[in-house]
C-alpha cells in the first residue's frame, strides 16, 4: 500500500513541473517569444511602474519598448549577451540597478527569456488556479531567483524576481506568443 501510494506521489510532483519543461522546450523550439510586461521596480524606497513591450531572440537581441508611462513612451532599447543599447529621443532613464547591479529593469525581458531557457527548476506546485515554479538563476552572490507563475495553458502570466532575500522586481506579463 505504501509503494501506491508513493508512486502516486511521484506522479504528481512530475505533473506540477511538466509546465515549466513545457515551456522550455516551446520557447527553445520557436527561438523566442513576444509578450507585454507591466513592471515595478522597487530600488527600497522608490517604485518605478512601467509598461514594455518584449520581444526575445534566443539567438540574437532582445528588443523591447516602453508604452508607459506616457512621459518615457516609445523609448526602446536592445539587450544581449554582450550588453545593451538604448534609443531615445529627449528622454532619459535612470531606475538605477537592482539585485546587487546584476538586473536593470530594461534589461528584465533578456533576463526572463535566460531563466526560462536555461535556469535551474528548483521548485513548483500549485498556487490556486496558477502553477508557481521556483527558478535559480546565476551563482553565489550573483544568484537571483525568478518566482513565476504559470496559467492553466502553461504560460507565464506573473514573474517576480528576488535578491539576496528581497523582491525587487514583479511583473504582469500578458499576450505572451511564440516568436514566428
Amino acid at each position: 500500500m505504501l509503494a501506491v501510494l508513493l508512486t502516486g506521489c511521484a506522479a504528481k510532483e512530475r505533473t506540477l513541473s511538466q509546465k515549466a519543461l513545457d515551456l522550455r522546450t516551446g520557447l527553445m523550439e520557436a527561438g523566442g517569444c513576444t509578450f507585454t510586461a507591466a513592471v515595478t521596480a522597487d530600488l527600497g524606497g522608490r517604485v518605478y511602474p512601467f509598461t514594455l513591450d518584449c520581444a526575445v531572440d534566443l539567438q540574437g537581441e532582445t528588443t523591447l519598448t516602453v508604452v508607459e508611462p506616457e512621459a518615457i513612451q516609445g523609448i526602446t532599447a536592445s539587450v544581449s549577451q554582450d550588453g545593451a543599447t538604448v534609443e531615445f529621443d529627449g528622454a532619459a532613464l535612470d531606475f538605477g540597478a537592482l539585485a546587487g547591479g546584476n538586473l536593470a529593469p530594461m534589461t528584465f525581458p533578456w533576463h526572463l527569456g535566460q531563466c526560462l531557457q536555461s535556469g535551474y527548476i528548483s521548485a513548483a506546485g500549485q498556487d490556486g488556479a496558477l502553477e508557481k515554479v521556483t527558478y535559480l538563476v546565476g551563482y553565489g552572490e550573483e544568484a537571483m531567483t525568478f518566482e513565476i507563475w504559470l496559467d492553466e495553458g502553461g504560460l507565464p502570466v506573473h514573474c517576480e524576481v528576488l535578491y539576496d532575500g528581497a523582491r525587487c522586481l514583479t511583473a504582469d506579463i500578458t499576450g505572451f506568443q511564440w516568436q514566428s
